[in-house]
């Protein structure tokens, strides 16, 4: 006798579109902002939790392509998506080592200024490779390289199946903050307070 196996089935759409149909557009997206709004809040204190769990950033500019994923990784990790946590973190260490070598006027020898289709040549290396070039090359700091190498490992113990997940909450943490250590050492901005003047 074969074992009873578990199936996901998302009807909605096309009770949606059968609603819709019908001239009942407005109750279906009802229905579905009810059923969204009580899967969020169904473990809402436990959300409450680990968003507080997550390391303090400081001042980082938000007009960059690597804060795009920093923002979409600390949703992951407050949502318990764990698992995607640790991938992207991998993906936005990845993405960190772009924008900075995007951001360089890099000479090899009497070589004039590698072009940016040059740069993007770089991109197509292995990570380890590419992290130690941009310590080498004086881009990144000795801290940054070190905290850029275990996010890389522990990323590719996840995406090839070798590691279990029992210990996935704890992994996705320790990447979240291992993250904003390399964002805090290489992108922090020291901002003061503003004085007033007094009138």
């Amino acid at each position: 006798m074969s074992a009873e196996r578990e199936f996901y089935f998302n009807y909605f759409p096309n009770f949606y579109q059968h609603l819709k149909k019908s001239g009942k557009e407005k109750e279906a997206r009802a229905m579905v902002k009810d059923l969204l709004i009580k899967t969020f809040n169904k473990d809402i204190d436990k959300k409450i939790d680990r968003f507080l769990q997550i390391p303090e950033i400081g001042f980082i500019p938000i007009g960059t392509k690597y804060f795009k994923l920093y923002f979409e990784l600390y949703k992951l990790y407050t949502n318990g998506f764990y698992y995607s946590a640790i991938v992207l973190a991998g993906v936005l260490c990845e993405r960190i080592c772009y924008d900075i070598l995007a951001e360089q006027e890099i000479h090899i020898g009497e070589m004039k200024k590698l072009s940016i289709e040059q740069i993007e040549c770089m991109f197509e290396m292995n990570l380890h490779y590419l992290i130690s070039l941009l310590h080498t090359w004086g881009l990144i700091k000795e801290k940054t390289k070190i905290e850029m190498l275990k996010v890389n490992i522990k990323r590719n113990q996840y995406v090839h199946p070798k590691k279990s997940d029992k210990n996935m909450a704890k992994d996705a943490l320790l990447m979240l903050k291992r993250i904003t250590k390399i964002l805090r050492n290489e992108f922090e901005v020291n901002a003061m307070p503003m004085r007033r003047e007094s009138s």
